[in-house]
């Protein structure tokens, strides 16, 4: 039967799911009404079929992602309001009883699989069908596989030590059990941002040095002028999987490496490939990586607090299902429902984002030999990638961490001209 905890829980996620809904049927009209009507800032850039073609994509992934959120939301209700979770830890339980350690893994093991049975199917249609409707898949059925169990393997590795370790300070720590599981974990985030690129990305895809000649000369002269310190300039293969275009930098202190999409080296000019860089070496020298990690630290500092609170309640794990305590059941569920239960904060988190990639925009103007590259690279992406160039602006508002390409464009002219 539930009890306030479960129902509070259950108008939270439903609240979640109305307000999804609302938006994207919202963002989905605004595509349909303004078919056709391509915004005069990209005329110059994208062709009034290619625009078109940006709307069908957006519509279809649009309703696409409607439908993952409602079968989401059902899991939910079922496992939490139909016992399922109470009964996976039940068999959990007989395993070993008077055990916790394995309990606790068998169920979060389960839950996974479970999850990944439920996610694969819409993965594959997205990969297989919607991304190749549009001419963006290249991945092939025997990487598609080779993929799925590589990133099977990595997340074992990664995510069994980490949710036992968490599991250890909530048994052995005591009452601040919170404070060193928030210390375990943002230590090993800052582990895996020293292994990732060496021993993580290569598993997926080849990073080759970049070859001697102009681009080179280009990038390193930019990153000296920007003061991004870098071990490094690759070239990514990207193509394997996708025509999508990007670039970024990854790795801490002097350990950073500069990577390309080889699709972006192909898509984009000279001047525009330096405008993208220019603009991420903007987010490093404006420190934007350092104030997002401090902030959504912060916010898991106070989550977890909150739920040092919580898991001493009885009432708590009854309003799951439970008639019994069960940390580790508890954190998966909360853990599966952590987007539902995060909704009022997503659009403050993206706004902050936005003024950030304003801000890195600017820098990127001001380090560029050629500062109307800015603009031109927003134009490429948009149409290389099929972008929503002018989306609903309830919908921007919250999900999205991007000004929308008609706004970035026009704020970057107006800084030209000023």
């Amino acid at each position: 039967m539930l009890n306030a905890v479960g129902i509070a829980f259950l108008i939270v996620i439903f609240v979640n799911f109305f307000l999804e809904t609302m938006l994207s049927v919202l963002n989905l009209r605004y595509l349909k009404q303004n078919a056709g009507h391509l915004p005069s800032v990209l005329r110059d850039q994208i062709d009034l079929d290619t625009y078109n073609k940006s709307v069908r994509y957006n519509h279809d992934s649009g309703k696409f992602g409607m439908l993952e959120t409602a079968v989401s939301l059902l899991l939910i209700i079922y496992f939490v309001y139909w016992g399922g979770f109470a009964r996976i830890d039940a068999l959990a339980r007989t395993i070993d009883p008077g055990g916790y350690y394995l309990p606790a893994l068998i169920f979060g093991v389960s839950i996974f699989l479970i999850k990944l049975i439920i996610d694969v199917p819409f993965n594959i249609y997205n990969t297989f069908v919607i991304e190749n409707r549009y001419g963006f898949n290249k991945t092939t059925p025997k990487v598609y596989v080779a993929d799925f169990f590589k990133s099977l393997i990595v997340s074992a590795f990664i995510g069994i030590p980490l949710y036992l370790g968490v599991l250890w300070f909530m048994a052995k720590a005591g009452d601040y059990w919170w404070l060193w599981c928030w210390c375990f974990i943002e230590t090993l985030q800052a582990l895996l941002l020293i292994i990732f690129p060496v021993w993580i990305a290569p598993l997926f895809n080849k990073f080759t040095p970049i070859a001697e000649g102009e681009l080179k000369e280009k990038i390193l002269s930019l990153s000296k002028k920007a003061g991004f310190p870098s071990q490094g300039i690759f070239i990514m293969d990207g193509s394997k999987r996708s025509k999508h275009s990007n670039a970024y930098f990854t790795g801490l202190g002097k350990k950073k490496r500069i990577v390309l999409f080889d699709t972006l080296v192909e898509q984009m000019r000279l001047p525009q490939i330096l405008a993208v860089l220019a603009h991420e070496f903007g987010h490093f020298r404006l420190h934007h990586i350092k104030k997002i990690f401090v902030i959504n630290s912060i916010v898991f500092l106070a989550g977890l607090y909150v739920l040092s609170h919580l898991f001493r309640l009885e009432i708590f794990y009854h309003g799951f299902g439970f008639s019994h305590p069960s940390n580790y059941a508890a954190l998966i569920i909360l853990g599966l429902s952590a987007s539902s239960l995060s909704f009022l904060v997503t659009p403050i988190f993206s706004m902050i984002s936005r003024r950030f990639e304003y801000q890195a925009d600017e820098f990127a103007i001001k380090n560029l030999e050629e500062p109307q590259a800015m603009p031109e690279v927003i134009a490429v992406l948009t149409k290389e990638n099929l972008i929503n160039v002018n989306p609903h602006p309830w919908y921007s508002f919250f999900h999205y961490s991007h000004p929308s390409p008609v706004e970035r464009i026009n704020a970057l002219k107006r800084r030209l001209k000023s």
